[in-house]
């Protein structure tokens, strides 16, 4: 992995990924549609730590995320699941070390995506943040999804209201999912 400097955002989303039910969640959300989830996560960082919404500075963050993640993250990510089938050609010990060293890469890549919005949204939002709210939380997932494109259903339910539990908006899951 590489040295990358402390930084409260990566700390955050480590500690919420982490979180029972959120790694899984995540990546339901990711292979149901498509979610960038750096950026997912960025979002709610942002409303665990400033009240004001960044959606007025949605479009050039999620600009620059995604290119981050079409450039980086994601011929990482194809790399690291052909090889966990493909590598296995080179032997156990060598497939298994050369996986983990992709996988390593692929964190490495949205740890990079993550800091890079970090620095994106101070530059952008300017003046120092106001203490984050669980509503900002919601706001800032809602513009996310707006931002991409992205629609629950009825099926995402549980993943979102597991996130958002996490998070620190357990309160706030209508605000993001449609009425059920």
């Amino acid at each position: 992995m590489s040295a990358f400097p402390a930084h409260p955002a990566w700390d955050f989303v480590t500690r919420l990924y982490r979180a029972p039910g959120v790694g899984p969640a995540c990546l339901d959300l990711q292979e149901r549609h498509g979610v960038d989830v750096t950026a997912m996560l960025f979002c709610l960082w942002r409303g665990a730590v400033d009240a004001r919404p960044i959606g007025p500075h949605m479009a050039p963050l999620m600009q620059a995320a995604g290119e981050w993640h079409q450039a980086a993250v994601l011929p990482v990510r194809a790399a690291r699941r052909w090889l966990k089938e493909e590598g296995k050609r080179l032997g156990e010990t060598a497939g298994v070390s050369l996986y983990k060293t992709v996988l390593a890469a692929e964190i490495d890549c949205e740890h990079g995506e993550l800091l890079m919005l970090a620095q994106l949204a101070e530059s952008l939002c300017g003046l120092p943040p106001a203490p984050g709210t669980p509503a900002a939380i919601a706001d800032n997932f809602s513009a996310f999804l707006l931002a991409s494109g992205v629609e629950f259903d009825a099926q995402d339910r549980g993943s979102v209201t597991a996130i958002l539990m996490e998070a620190g908006a357990a309160g706030e899951a209508s605000r993001v999912l449609p009425p059920a």
